[in-house]
């Protein structure tokens, strides 16, 4: 069962929470701080007005910002390819709020135009559902963070929206329309759009939204929807036509809108064949999927769709369509039935499930014999597929995590020694199945899955587990040490411009969780995020994060001071480049960084915006009270937990 939440409908603030960030940044990344920051502008002033003038709301200018320069990265798409992904300018961000603010409607209209489509924005969101197993392990959170009313509105709405269809495509291939179309149609073709999201013109929205013609003849026309859309997500993307940034959700609608023209287009070149009776196609993104009567009619809808994409400046991938029969059955979807067998068969040997949404664990005799006959089943299931675990680790370790929660979710106020015994069996074997499949596959998504697994074991084990808490958390930096210890002298995407090593950099900002006494060697930390590389923003961050004032970090906080003290020695341009305007603005609310260097930053800000700057004592009254707030970043406050709870509710798709 999941738990309604009411939302601030009025609050357009919130679409600074939901619409504009990558889903995969580290995982004390949020845009929270941004959002206090921009709600209490009503009572800001002096230094901390000036900045949010200048750096968000963009007032104070000495003159124009026609456009900004996202913060580009990169990270691990699987075992051999990477993703490039935008985080917009805090001014680009506020550009996009504002247009929400006024087309919001219009947005809906125009995403909901196409009979294919299966995930689109439908009405704005009123209200949004939890999972249970995140609610049932509230009493693992940290009070002053989930009794806040901020929490409970705003910090935890997956969507702006409220939107129609499936948040994830795995739910479409198991349900009941997808069951019906395989009775009703016999054949499948799939349709993948090449490089799409780079290679969207923005003012095809306008050809999409009105006639291609008649926007041609009127391109002074500047008030219009498409124009402003177009306006808005170029200005957070260097101005450019070619492309627009990937991440943000609003980048996604902005897409939707074309496809669901496209999907019109198409539909309307086939007079002689009616949709829902002859085919039926199912977009869901930039994935088409054609159902057809024959193969000969779902080779002519993909012609007329891929033909119909060219009139957009987009492609059809050839290499990645495919036809099947009846069944429909994929590889992948194969393999992901049978894995999920083998793992539901593995879980029961040892969890019961005394009541409804908890599990207990049952005594187990070898641990060792019970993991590795598990492992070799999905690696024999692997290979008879010829898949790699690429195509299986993300989903099994989803299912073993939401056994995780179920198995914390249990009141041991007075648990017998016998009962914990059997407890720390449980949890061993647990751990040792998912250290494995995320050495085997990481990714950044993977790593908010590991990651929660571990803050949880940890959380449960010092709670309920007292003979067993310090072997657990031994176990856990152990092995978390140990998987880390391995990348070190591994090339990771060295000569990759922009690559952030987020699935690791996750990792180590999750077992800082426990505690002072299982700290990383500095040399680890070094080689996997510092040496002698081009530091970025989330790494400088995250490993400041990480090493705070503790004295054995000392030589690394220095080198990290020092890069970002390098890359802020010119501000000329931090109006328009997003990195440095983040750092910055984290730096100076950080309490591991000097105030001489935050005076020094404040004064170059001004002498940017050509504003005198502010005398010493205004300087040492806004140093004293900046480290209670925070950006990007919360230095003092954050809660994992909760931090990855809601990168779970805004799961990528």
């Amino acid at each position: 069962m999941k738990k309604k939440n009411r939302i601030k409908r009025g609050d357009y603030n919130r679409v600074l929470i939901t619409e504009t960030l990558p889903f995969e940044t580290p995982i004390i990344f949020s845009n929270d701080g941004l959002y206090n920051h921009v709600a209490s502008i009503g009572t800001a002033s002096g230094i901390q007005k000036t900045i949010v003038d200048a750096l968000v709301l963009g007032e104070g200018h000495p003159k124009a910002i026609n456009s900004t320069n996202p913060y580009l990265y990169k990270v691990r798409k699987n075992s051999k390819e990477f993703r490039r992904l935008a985080l917009l300018h805090p001014l680009s961000q506020w550009r996009l709020k504002c247009f929400y603010q006024k087309y919001e409607q219009l947005i809906l209209h125009y995403c909901t135009q196409s009979p294919a489509s299966i995930r689109s924005p439908r009405q704005v969101a009123g209200n949004f559902y939890k999972k249970s197993s995140w609610e049932n392990i509230n009493q693992y959170k940290k009070d002053a963070v989930t009794l806040a009313s901020l929490d409970r509105y705003v910090k935890h709405t997956p969507s702006f929206f409220s939107y129609f269809g499936y948040d994830r495509l795995y739910k479409f291939f198991n349900s009941r329309d997808y069951f019906s179309l395989e009775k009703q149609f016999c054949v499948l073709t799939t349709l993948d759009v090449s490089k799409c999201f780079d290679s969207i013109y923005t003012h095809s929205l306008s050809w999409a939204v009105k006639d291609k013609e008649f926007t041609k003849g009127n391109v002074s026309v500047s008030s219009t929807f498409a124009q402003d859309f177009d306006q808005t997500i170029r200005h957070g993307n260097h101005n450019e036509t070619n492309g627009i940034p990937i991440g943000p959700e609003a980048s996604r609608i902005f897409a939707e809108i074309i496809f669901q023209e496209i999907d019109c287009r198409a539909i309307a070149k086939l007079p002689d064949l009616e949709f829902g009776v002859d085919y039926v196609f199912r977009r869901y993104v930039d994935d088409v999927f054609i159902f057809a009567i024959n193969e000969a009619v779902a080779q002519r809808i993909y012609d007329i769709y891929a033909d119909t994409l060219v009139a957009f400046n987009l492609h059809a991938n050839t290499a990645k369509s495919s036809t099947i029969h009846r069944p429909f059955l994929t590889t992948k979807s194969r393999l992901i039935f049978e894995a999920g067998l083998k793992t539901n068969e593995f879980l029961s040997k040892f969890l019961d499930e005394p009541m409804a949404g908890a599990l207990a664990p049952k005594r187990v005799f070898s641990k060792w014999k019970l993991t590795k006959s598990y492992i070799d089943s999905i690696k024999a299931l692997c290979s008879a597929n010829s898949s790699s675990y690429d195509e299986v680790a993300s989903f099994l370790m989803s299912v073993i995590v939401e056994r995780i929660k179920k198995l914390v979710n249990r009141d041991l106020e007075t648990c017998e020694v016998a009962v914990q015994d059997n407890y720390l069996t449980v949890i061993e074997v647990l751990v040792d199945v998912l250290f494995f499949l995320y050495s085997v596959a990481p990714s950044v998504g993977a790593s908010y899955k590991f990651s929660t697994s571990l803050i949880l074991v940890f959380r449960f084990s010092e709670k309920y587990l007292p003979v067993h808490a310090g072997t657990i958390s031994h176990q856990l930096y152990t092995l978390a040490s140990r998987l880390l210890l391995e990348q070190c002298g591994k090339p990771h995407a060295e000569g990759v411009d922009g690559f952030v090593n987020l699935e690791y950099l996750n990792i180590a900002l999750a077992i800082r969780e426990l505690g002072d006494h299982h700290l990383l060697p500095s040399r680890v930390l070094d080689e996997l995020f510092i040496n002698n590389r081009r530091l970025s923003y989330f790494t400088i961050v995250s490993c400041l994060f990480y090493v705070r004032d503790d004295d054995q970090y000392k030589a690394i906080r220095k080198e990290i001071l020092r890069s970002a003290a390098s890359r802020l020695r010119d501000m000329s341009d931090i109006l328009m480049n997003s990195e440095k305007a983040y750092l910055l603005l984290d730096l100076l609310s950080c309490p591991f960084v000097p105030d001489a260097n935050k005076s020094l930053w404040i004064k170059s800000l001004y002498s940017v915006l050509q504003k005198a700057p502010p005398n010493n004592a205004d300087i040492n009254a806004f140093l004293a009270v900046v480290c209670d707030g925070h950006w990007q970043i919360d230095w003092q406050d954050v809660d994992l937990l909760n931090s990855l709870e809601k990168k779970e509710l805004k799961q990528a798709y």
